[in-house]
């Protein structure tokens, strides 16, 4: 078990848990109380004001209130009176009473959203045009709606280059008589208007886009939030109606390609976690950014797989100084998630069901030699090498023979469910494709449904939803349910409370594709040996799926290796599972204690449990069966608690806006777990899958305790100035207890500006250019996500099958093994980076383009160093140490481009390119290596001048006259040796990622293509080793090995043929570096939504059909399973086992609206 020496350097947060327990229990009352008392009393007043202003511009009216409330406005500058002036003292009244008192008489009107307010002009009447030919008249009915499928109420409908017009009904009706041959405009606030020609239709039905020029959206950052306009930091936003359009299964895919600056690689293994990272790899520690999911702060990415897309409401992504309001977590950025939360004031409930279904197949497998191919192979190889050309299963002679049956095939009979003598194995006409036996179409389902209300005083939002989706390998999956619960109670008009909270239950079904070890408890030497994958690559092609008497067939016969078979391994491991149940969620109190100074307080926290089973059965086909079958079972607890008090004093005067922010952070988590294994079942049933059942000595396989505590003071203003001119300092404080000493605490200041020139009088306002700004950024940033919890001790554990001691030379004792090995010396990873950019309209804002240039410095990377390991620690791991300095620079580019033209037709082009630089500046030592326990020794290198992780090895230049690799003589001395003449020989750092998304509307039908890519970075291809080479002699080999060079084939590429490694050809070299460059389709989807009156027949709102493609193609030289490598270990990048290919996923879907 681990011995945790916890210095607690905080002093220990008081019983944390206990007090945040207490008062969450209070919290959830509350929440119980408003739930039962909001909904049964609907007679409470909305918010009241006091105003009191004299002689005041309607701006400067808008912005006392909102000093006074938590009202935002939203309206034209145009439509502005900027001469009226108001003098009002009202005293406790409603919002509603002081805007009809100021709009009485005028031409503009008001509409209370939630916590918006949308000023528009009154809607003109609809008349009938003075034309004519009256006969020329129709009457055109439809409903406009927003690019999500949800009405519009209110929006203008108006007949081009009349006063003819109309408004929609609450449900977006609208009835308008116009000419038959008119152009009808639709528009509204905050949304791009849309020109349509109604060429004799009766019934148009319009879907109209979001405007952010015109639509201050409110960007939730974490402890604050603001309207886009202000922002002067890089945060980048996820157009989430878009994304979510997809049949996407976390929030992580939502990401994938549609942020500039921020990578997103899947496995492809049902239910595995994403990686993120964002501007780079800027560290040689862990990259996870932090996320922030409704207040709960984690940097576990698998939390992303417990959020229904379908709850999203934002996604927003802080890349530079704007993240150093989260100090130590923040110098790999922060991913904020947002889940919707009803609205008050609703009419009526909004229900929502989505549901889609599919199929998944793998989208590329490798090419393998058949049966013939395979013996032919095996022949050539022992011709070239001299040997007697001769086999156990392919015979002897001039050619290689495929037998019909395996020759001297056996078992251990005595395991077989199903026993007949004789025992035997026909081989399968051109042999066995194994990876046509092990893979499937897998199914996937998926429903979700949701439904959200509000009244004055309360507002909800409640859903569910379950996922079940098949892998694309026999016996593997993912199943989740989730449900969630947002809801927010005015006790007054000064005191909010709410909550946020979510469970999720998920299982996954992997067949081994996850980390395995070796009976030594370490990883084993060759990774991912155990996976079906690489057993499906290994086996030789003359073994069949099963013996003649249906028992599965193995190695147990000459000349077929001791691969084991990929199908026992999937069909052994159908039973196996990994659960986690999850409960996170936050309870907040929100009170305005003076006039514009609000106090919040927030508990927030995960809790998590982890279950695993797996079980190692019997294989009696093997040709070195296992000795007995063993269970391994775990289970670990993690939690984590957050309780951050915050005052917000918000003001507005003339044309200053002031808001300052200071709070204080308490963060606690930790984590409990241990495996046990036992030896010995006599069944092999699920029933029996007992540790108690067993026969053979239970052992404690590891065991651990431990966490963390961050104690943090921060603060924050910004202010802006007649809407030009912005800016904003902040400042926050950690201290750590991963750190000692003067290392435990460290300050992180940021600061931005932001001009708006376009808002400024001497800018044309007529001109092409509609909006520029520029933003400017510096801060710090700080990283302790460190791969222990106490990397400052020295550390042990207790191990029943390793820590074995004998004292008197008989006797032993079990006892603990030196585990870690600490640095007291440890200090922060501290990044310091600096951000520009410019935000510029075109052509009104049709066109949007996004630059910023950023340069981040990273001081004191912290990964372990083995050279500090005495050889009397040998066993221990190497202590985390500050190794050095590392630079990324770069730039993000964001275009996009909208237009409605007059014929019902809308369409948007959305394009991103991000591009970083890495560069080692300093080191302690003058190298690090990657992965050592590799075939060959470590293929990366880290060192000064170079990327992190660059691939380091011999440079292959062709063939010697035996047909042997030939190598670049590096240093000179005319002899070829591995200590001198390695060198760099790639990166998996590429030149630039990019994404592109194209989406186009034409009345009720609509089309979207996504697409993504990465140029100029590279893969070592690692599994080459075992399908290019004879590692595994009698293993199949890739078809690649055709093209091995022969006398008369002196332009191959592969070396000649040959059953032993050849001049250690497998060890690091060129020959697996590929060029991993891809351009791929990622989704095509094609919808239709039915008519209002079809819909409505069916009792709907609204009704849409889709179908949906998802990685259709990928463009690509790299010969993998998958271009897109995900490596967790940063130096360590771009090695490629290929444990999982890529899914092609076809799918029908349904959304609807009641």
């Amino acid at each position: 078990m681990n011995k945790i020496d916890d210095p607690k350097p905080l002093g220990r947060i008081i019983s944390l848990r206990f007090y945040l327990w207490t008062i969450m229990r209070v919290f959830l009352l509350f929440i119980a109380i408003g739930l039962s008392s909001a909904y049964a009393n609907t007679s409470y007043a909305q918010t009241k004001i006091n105003i009191d202003v004299n002689d005041a511009t309607l701006e400067d009216l808008f912005k006392e209130i909102q000093s006074k409330s938590e009202f935002i406005f939203f309206y034209k500058d145009d439509i502005i009176d900027s001469q009226k002036k108001v003098t009002l003292n009202l005293k406790n009244v409603e919002l509603s009473q002081i805007l009809n008192k100021v709009f009485n008489k005028t031409d503009l009107s008001f509409k209370i959203d939630d916590r918006q307010v949308v000023i528009v002009k009154k809607p003109l009447k609809s008349v009938e045009t003075n034309t004519e030919n009256k006969e020329l008249q129709v009457t055109i009915t439809g409903m406009v709606r927003d690019n999500q499928g949800s009405p519009l109420p209110g929006a203008n409908v108006i007949e081009k280059g009349t006063s003819n017009g109309t408004q929609t009904d609450f449900d977006g009706n609208y009835t308008i008589n116009a000419a038959s041959n008119a152009v009808l405009v639709f528009s509204y606030i905050g949304f791009a208007a849309q020109e349509i020609s109604v060429n004799g239709q009766t019934s148009i039905n319009v879907s109209l886009a979001e405007d952010a020029s015109l639509l201050e959206e409110v960007v939730v950052l974490g402890y604050a939030s603001q309207t886009r306009g202000d922002l002067t930091g890089s945060v980048a936003s996820v157009d989430v109606s878009e994304a979510t359009k997809a049949p996407i299964v976390n929030a992580a895919e939502a990401l994938e390609g549609r942020v500039t600056g921020v990578s997103v690689t899947n496995s492809g293994s049902p239910g595995a976690a994403p990686k993120i990272t964002i501007r780079g790899f800027g560290t040689s520690n862990n990259t996870s950014p932090l996320y922030i999911i409704d207040g709960v702060q984690t940097e576990n990415p698998t939390v992303l797989n417990s959020i229904n897309p379908a709850d999203i409401d934002q996604i927003n992504v802080l890349k530079d100084g704007a993240a150093a309001i989260y100090g130590a977590r923040a110098s790999n950025g922060v991913v904020i998630v947002t889940t919707k939360s009803g609205g008050y004031n609703q009419d009526k409930p909004i229900v929502s069901f989505d549901f889609y279904s599919g199929i998944s197949r793998a989208a590329n497998v490798p090419e393998l030699l058949n049966a013939q191919q395979h013996g032919d192979m095996i022949f050539q190889s022992l011709a070239n090498d001299g040997a007697d050309v001769t086999h156990p299963q392919y015979g002897s002679g001039a050619s290689a023979v495929v037998p019909s049956a395996l020759q001297g095939y056996t078992r251990v009979a005595s395991y077989d469910p199903i026993v007949r003598e004789p025992v035997s194995a026909t081989v399968a006409p051109g042999g066995t494709d194994w990876f046509d036996v092990i893979t499937q179409n897998g199914k996937t389902q998926n429903a979700s449904i949701s439904i959200q209300n509000g009244n004055e005083t309360g507002k909800y939002f409640l859903s569910a939803n379950y996922l079940n989706r098949e892998g694309v390998f026999i016996n593997t999956g993912f199943k989740q349910g989730t449900t969630r619960l947002n809801s927010e109670f005015k006790i007054s008009d000064k005191v909010v409370i709410g909550e946020h909270l979510s469970a999720s239950f998920s299982n996954t079904q992997r067949g081994v594709f996850g980390a395995r070890t070796n009976t030594a408890g370490n990883i084993d030497e060759f990774p991912g040996a155990f996976t079906p994958v690489n057993q499906a690559l290994r086996s030789s092609p003359l073994i069949p799926a099963r013996d003649d008497n249906g028992n599965i067939a193995g190695t147990g016969a000459g000349g077929l290796g001791n691969s084991r078979s990929p199908l026992a391994t999937l069909e052994r491991a159908r039973d196996d599972f990994n659960k986690i149940l999850r409960v996170f969620g936050d309870v907040y109190l929100s009170a305005e204690i003076y006039d514009g100074l609000t106090f919040k307080t927030t508990i927030s926290g995960n809790i998590e449990t982890f279950d695993s089973r797996r079980f190692q059965a019997l294989d009696p086909e093997h040709v070195e069966p296992l000795s007995t079958n063993t269970l391994a079972v775990q289970k670990v607890e993690n939690f984590n608690w957050t309780w951050n008090n915050t005052l917000n004093y918000s003001k507005a005067f003339g044309d200053h806006n002031l808001n300052v922010l200071v709070g204080v952070e308490a963060v606690e988590d930790g984590s409990k777990g241990q495996q046990i294994s036992r030896n010995g079942y006599i069944f092999e049933s699920p029933d029996f899958y007992l540790i108690s059942n067993g026969t053979g000595t239970p052992n404690v396989d590891t065991a651990f305790d431990a966490g963390t505590t961050l104690f943090s003071v921060f603060g924050t203003t910004t202010y802006s100035y007649a809407g030009k001119y912005f800016g904003t300092v902040t400042v926050r404080r950690d201290k750590s207890s991963r750190f000692l000493g003067e290392n435990q605490s460290q300050t992180f200041p940021s600061f931005s500006a932001g001009w708006l020139i376009s808002n400024e009088d001497f800018f044309p306002k007529d001109g092409i250019v509609s909006r520029l700004k520029v933003i400017g950024s510096w801060g710090q940033l700080g990283n302790q996500s460190l791969p222990i919890a106490n990397p400052t001790i020295n550390s042990s554990f207790l191990n029943e099958g390793l820590a074995n001691y004998s004292f008197n030379g008989s006797t032993i004792s079990t006892g603990v093994l030196f585990s870690q090995v600490g640095n007291p010396d440890l200090k922060w990873e501290t990044s310091q980076a600096t951000n520009f950019g410019v935000e510029l309209g075109l052509f009104d804002n049709d066109l949007s383009i996004s630059f910023e240039v950023y340069d981040i410095d990273t001081k004191d990377l912290i990964t372990r160093d083995n050279s500090l390991i005495s050889t009397t620690a040998i066993d221990a791991a190497a202590p985390l140490v500050n190794l050095g300095d590392v630079q990324n620079t770069g730039f993000d580019l964001g275009i996009t481009y909208r237009h409605s033209t007059g014929y019902g037709l809308n369409y948007g082009i959305q394009a991103n390119i991000s591009r970083y630089k890495n560069e080692v500046q300093s080191l302690i030592s003058d190298f690090q290596v990657g992965r050592t326990n590799l075939r060959g020794g470590a293929v990366t290198r880290t060192e000064v001048g170079r990327a992190i992780s660059s691939f380091y090895g011999r440079e292959v230049t062709g063939f010697d006259g035996n047909g042997r690799f030939t190598y670049r003589d590096v240093n000179g001395d005319g002899s070829i040796d591995d200590e001198n003449d390695r060198t760099f020989i790639g990166s998996p750092h590429p030149d630039f990622t990019y994404g592109i998304n194209l989406n186009a509307d034409y009345k009720n039908f609509d089309i979207s293509l996504f697409f993504s890519g990465s140029q100029g970075n590279d893969v070592y291809n690692y599994e080459k080793i075992f399908t290019d080479f004879p590692t595994f002699f009698n293993g199949n080999r890739s078809t690649r090995v055709l093209d091995s060079w022969t006398p008369s084939n002196t332009n191959a590429t592969l070396p000649a043929l040959s059953q032993t490694i050849t001049n250690a050809e497998t060890q690091p070299n060129s020959y697996f570096v590929e060029d991993a460059s891809f351009l791929r389709l990622k989704n095509l989807q094609v919808g239709y939504t039915f008519p209002e009156k079809v819909a409505g027949a069916l009792g709907m709102d609204m009704f849409r059909l889709y179908l949906q493609g998802t990685n259709l193609f990928t463009i690509t030289d790299y010969e993998g399973f998958d271009p897109e490598v995900i490596s967790n270990d940063n130096l360590s990048l771009g090695i490629d086992f290929q444990t999982f290919p890529v899914s092609q996923i076809f799918t029908i879907g349904v959304n609807t609206k009641f």
